[in-house]
C-alpha cells in the first residue's frame, strides 16, 4: 500500500476526530451547532428544489416533444463543419443545463462509438471539464434571490463554448 492510498483510508476519520478534539477545547455546543447545520441544509435543498425541477421538467418536455431532436437536425452542418462529430450534438446542447443527464450520454456515446473512439474522448473530456452553466445559475442565483444575473450568463456561455472547443481540439491532436 503506498502512502497516498493509505492516507486516503484515514483522512476523513482523522479529519472528523480533529474537527471534534477542536470543538471540545474551544467547548462549543457541538449537537447544537449540527442540529442547526442540519436545519440549514434541509431549508437550502427545499429552496432550491423549485429551480431543479423546473429544469428537470424542461429537459423532459424538449426531449419528450422530440425538439432536441429537431434542433439536433438543424445544427448537425454547423457542427460538422466546426469538426464536432454528430454524436456530441446531444451532449454539447444538454450539457450546460444538466450534469447527470450529459453523463447519461457521455456512456451512451461511450457505449455506441467506443471509449477510444474521438467522439468517446471528446465525450469525456467535454464531461469533465465543461461547466452545467444553467444549473449553476438556477441553483445558486435561485437560492440567494438575486434577480439579475448580469454578465455571469455570458460569462458562463462563452467558457462553456470554450470548454467545447479545447475539448474537441485537444482530443484531435493527441
Amino acid at each position: 500500500m503506498t502512502f497516498l492510498s493509505g492516507l486516503s483510508l484515514v483522512f476523513i476519520p482523522l479529519l472528523f476526530s480533529f474537527v471534534l478534539i477542536y470543538a471540545l477545547i474551544k467547548k462549543a455546543p457541538i449537537y447544537d451547532l449540527f442540529i442547526e447545520g442540519a436545519k440549514e441544509g434541509l431549508q437550502t435543498a427545499v429552496e432550491i428544489l423549485p429551480f431543479i425541477l423546473a429544469i428537470f421538467i424542461g429537459i423532459e418536455g424538449l426531449v419528450s416533444s422530440g425538439a432536441m431532436e429537431w434542433l439536433e437536425h438543424l445544427l448537425a452542418p454547423l457542427f460538422l463543419r466546426l469538426g464536432i462529430p454528430e454524436e456530441l450534438i446531444s451532449l454539447v446542447l444538454l450539457r450546460p443545463v444538466s450534469g447527470s443527464g450529459s453523463l447519461v450520454l457521455v456512456e451512451e456515446i461511450l457505449e455506441s462509438a467506443g471509449a477510444d473512439s474521438f467522439a468517446g474522448r471528446a465525450a469525456s473530456v467535454m464531461a469533465g471539464s465543461c461547466e452545467t452553466v444553467f444549473y449553476v445559475l438556477a441553483v445558486y442565483f435561485g437560492v440567494t434571490g438575486v434577480k439579475k444575473i448580469r454578465h455571469s450568463l455570458a460569462a458562463g456561455l462563452a467558457g462553456y463554448v470554450a470548454g467545447v472547443a479545447a475539448s474537441v481540439w485537444l482530443c484531435r491532436i493527441l
